[in-house]
């Protein structure tokens, strides 16, 4: 087998798993409570596991840190049940057959990502019989065969052309075509959701009625990072009705976020990111262009080494078209950058108001290759008319680096910092 890794992948990070002997990120689970001691459950999925952090910095863990300093004379014990890619039924599942048992005293709940995903099939529907297919036989049969694995594994090698980013921003731009993920009816597409809004919503107060009736106090934990999620306004009904404290990762992870942006701006001296007038689209066909705006992206190299210059590429004619390595980027205090040789490179274009869009960066590339990408992400925005007039100042970014984010989906070590923090003031 040869490994295959894109170049964008090969500086981040190394994290590193531990796990116990039941397959948890935790420490070995005592049996027997011992008296006196705090024992909190933390029940979820990747998140609560601690995607792309180390040991020491998955929430759990931090969270037993902080209690642990407060109770002083009283033990603390926090116990891990995060599993990558889990929804709320396989959670359900595994705190009647594994969690209870253990009395905790405090339950934090932390599901929704992967409920949400349209995969094709409803989790619980896994469990039930149904008529056994030959094919299906056969691959269990055949499935354990090292021989055909490496045989299937050389065929798919033979077939896999790696595609550049710019195949993955031409389906990214045309999947919602400016369309707003809130419009998507999980009602229609309940039976290829894997956990519906519905199925959610009884799967969580489910479990709460389960930790009560054990004494258990509990925590909701809002783990997403599409703010359009139907599924937190489904878990923000629950923490009312339930009347249990819900922390909300998007919004702590969101002022941390407008935090170090703001600090960006004020460490060069540069304009605040735009309010925003209206986020209602205007048609930007009007015979005096009054439906587009001057747009100011603004990029920090982040000690990176630019040996010609930083380019923007989006899903736009006025960021190229997605032709990378076309459109440089400006830090000579000209074309809409303000100030010259600070490290924070500019581009100003003109976009429609309402347009959703794509864009990367990328660091001196040859002009139409995908080279010199900052990291394996796709960044958005939305275009707004600002409330002063004049340009429309985005936030400060950095060149390979996404604000309190390790991955599209998770946090970094510092979101989990801030979420154990908020889960032990609840706690206090």
């Amino acid at each position: 087998f040869l490994p295959w890794l894109p170049t964008e992948f090969r500086a981040n990070p190394v994290w590193r798993i531990a796990l116990n002997d039941e397959g948890f990120r935790s420490a070995p689970f005592a049996g027997a409570k011992r008296p006196g001691v705090l024992r909190v459950a933390c029940i979820g999925d990747s998140w609560t596991f601690g995607m792309n952090v180390n040991q020491d910095e998955m929430y759990p863990a931090r969270l037993e840190a902080l209690l642990t300093a407060q109770a002083k004379a009283r033990g603390v014990e926090v116990m891990n049940f995060g599993v990558l890619g889990y929804s709320s039924f396989q959670g359900l599942q595994l705190l009647k057959t594994r969690v209870l048992a253990l009395d905790p005293d405090v339950l934090v709940i932390g599901f929704a990502m992967n409920d949400s995903d349209v995969a094709g099939y409803r989790d619980q529907d896994v469990l039930k019989p149904g008529p056994v297919i030959w094919r299906d036989r056969v691959k269990q049969v055949t499935g354990a065969s090292e021989s055909l694995v490496l045989m299937k594994y050389a065929a798919l090698a033979l077939r896999f052309r790696p595609q550049d980013l710019g195949a993955f921003l031409r389906t990214d731009a045309k999947a919602d075509q400016g369309k707003s993920n809130s419009t998507v009816n999980y009602d229609e597409m309940e039976a290829w959701t894997r956990v519906s809004p519905r199925d959610y919503s009884r799967n969580v107060r489910e479990m709460i009625a389960l930790a009560r009736a054990r004494g258990a106090r509990v925590v909701l934990l809002d783990n997403e990072l599409w703010p359009e999620s139907p599924y937190r306004a489904v878990l923000r009904g629950i923490a009312r009705d339930e009347h249990v404290t819900l922390v909300d990762s998007l919004q702590l992870i969101a002022d941390e976020r407008t935090k170090i942006e703001r600090g960006m701006e004020t460490q060069f001296g540069l304009a605040t990111a735009s309010t925003v007038a209206s986020a209602t689209p205007t048609p930007a066909s009007q015979p005096d262009g009054s439906g587009d705006v001057a747009v100011v992206f603004r990029v920090h190299d982040g000690g990176h080494s630019v040996p010609t210059h930083l380019s923007i590429v989006g899903n736009h004619a006025s960021l190229g078209k997605f032709s990378p390595n076309t459109l440089a980027m400006h830090d000579n205090g000209a074309a809409g950058d303000e100030h010259a040789g600070d490290h924070v490179w500019s581009y100003e274009a003109r976009l429609p108001v309402g347009a959703r869009i794509r864009y990367v960066y990328t660091n001196s590339g040859a002009a139409g290759r995908w080279e010199g990408l900052d990291i394996p992400h796709v960044r958005e925005v939305l275009v707004t008319r600002p409330a002063a007039g004049g340009p429309l100042y985005l936030p400060v970014e950095t060149f390979g680096r996404l604000y309190m984010q390790a991955d599209n989906w998770h946090t970094d070590a510092s979101g989990y910092a801030r979420i154990a923090q908020a889960v032990a003031d609840a706690l206090r």
